[in-house]
């Protein structure tokens, strides 16, 4: 038997290590606090099975008979850290993921960037943070060549980092399966990608806009370039698997890391409620994204800009309920339980600890199954933890109980849209504006967090436009 075999369990014909191999739950634990102060990736309780096997298949590789012995080795060798993430880490990802934001890109962003730079030649900068398998720096880099930086005289440059080394090195090698190319335009695919025995390269055009590197988000110093720093930064879904506090530090970072009205691409379903307040939330074509401040002189006029009010009122208020003078039996009792639960729910997603925020909400959703409002945080949370699937039939259900609540019928829309289901998305996008006409003070308007409800029309409004053309086009 291998050396896996002196500790509880044995290793298959294969020489990997059974599933009979079990760490405790304080060796998990060990291994997980590990894992999380030097990366910044904290494993729920869900991915333990992940970690298990991760951490008996990297013992059995560097002979360890036990797994105290493997800790000794994983906290003094930092390659052998770096193998742990690339099997704990998941690396799902694909061309133009999102398509909306590439879009918001293109034709807004980058004409906005390029002209607030000094002069009429200089480089435009990127950086996709937590890259994976190369698909959105090469994605990036496309959108730029296409939006004519080029020409203009400018140099794109587009800097992929992530901590997998594994990945990285599917990055460099360029090369990915058809079925990687369905959601690249036809006219982007016979540009930029020349077909190879193992599928489509993506072509040395591209290849040179792309700098790949190993970077750790948590422990790493940032690469700042020497001449200045990033415009645009994407860090999508990459953040949710981090703890708050780990959250915080690198969204100071990147807000350091841009240049004044740069622009941070974060997931569809993220937030930086309760994550940064530097930051100035913008809506573009129906993206919300996130941009540094311009200097006071140098701001920038037309665009709508709203930012999110701090939860402080929020949190005082819930306080506030939970004291003993607050504490005397009502009438509306229940009522009031319901809303205790609602604003502890809130208070937890924006804090990210999403099973506590789940939890609140089936205990509103047990003082009244019809409560609309946990619906809707349900189908947020959900969001978050990129789940459309379960987020969508959370909303539907906020709808069914409320046909009025904007919000779930807004982001209900954009779930469709970005499943390209333009048909379902229209038919939300004007669900969403009728709700708001019949309904413009309702239950919903507590989820506005900073926007305001004529921008929810006009993002509303130019999504149906949109959606419309495509399914006109189509």
């Amino acid at each position: 038997m291998g050396p896996l075999a002196e500790m509880n369990g044995t290793r298959t014909a294969t020489g990997e290590p059974s599933t009979r191999a079990m760490p405790t739950a304080d060796e998990l634990h060990r291994f997980r606090d590990y894992v999380q102060r030097h990366s910044g990736i904290f494993l729920e309780a869900e991915r333990a099975e992940a970690l298990r096997v991760s951490l008996l298949t990297r013992a059995a590789r560097t002979e360890c008979k036990t797994l105290d012995e493997y800790f000794g080795i994983l906290t003094g060798d930092d390659a052998e850290f770096k193998e742990l993430l690339n099997l704990i880490t998941i690396n799902e990802t694909s061309f133009f993921r999102f398509p909306a934001q590439f879009e918001a890109l293109a034709r807004t962003v980058v004409p906005e960037v390029l002209a607030c730079k000094p002069g009429p030649t200089g480089v435009l900068r990127v950086w996709s943070a937590g890259c994976s398998s190369g698909e959105e720096p090469y994605s990036i880099a496309m959108r730029l060549l296409d939006a004519g930086v080029v020409g203009l005289g400018f140099t794109p440059e587009v800097v992929g980092t992530d901590v997998s080394t594994e990945a990285l090195d599917r990055a460099r090698c360029g090369v990915y399966p058809a079925r990687s190319l369905i959601g690249v335009p036809e006219g982007m695919r016979s540009r930029y990608f020349e077909k190879v025995e193992e599928g489509y390269r993506v072509t040395d055009v591209v290849r040179d806009v792309v700098e790949l590197s190993y970077h750790n988000l948590v422990k790493e110093p940032y690469p700042i370039p020497l001449s200045g720093n990033f415009d645009v930064i994407f860090c999508r879904n990459v953040t949710i698997y981090f703890r708050l506090e780990s959250t915080r530090r690198i969204m100071r970072r990147f807000f350091e890391s841009l240049n004044p009205g740069g622009y941070l691409f974060v997931g569809h379903s993220e937030t930086l409620a309760s994550v940064s307040d530097e930051f100035e939330p913008v809506e573009i074509d129906g993206v919300f994204l996130y941009r540094k401040p311009n200097p006071p002189q140098a701001a920038s006029s037309g665009r709508s800009v709203v930012r999110r009010p701090l939860r402080a009122k929020r949190r005082e208020e819930q306080q506030r309920d939970a004291s003993p003078e607050h504490a005397s039996p009502q009438p509306a009792a229940a009522e009031r339980a319901l809303e205790t639960h609602l604003r502890i729910a809130h208070a937890h997603a924006d804090d990210g600890d999403f099973v506590a925020a789940i939890a609140s909400c089936r205990r509103a959703l047990n003082v009244n199954p019809l409560s609309a409002s946990a619906r809707y945080i349900l189908g947020v949370i959900y969001q978050r933890l990129d789940d459309p699937l379960r987020a969508a039939e959370e909303f539907k259900r906020a709808v069914c109980v409320n046909p009025d609540f904007v919000l779930a019928h807004f982001n209900l829309a954009n779930l469709e849209r970005g499943q390209r289901a333009y048909v379902e998305a229209c038919a939300e996008y004007a669900n969403a504006l009728s709700a708001l006409e019949r309904s413009p003070e309702g239950e919903w308007t507590d989820f506005l967090d900073g926007f305001t409800s004529e921008l929810l029309e006009q993002s509303c409004r130019r999504a149906l436009v949109e959606c419309e053309k495509v399914t006109s086009d189509g």
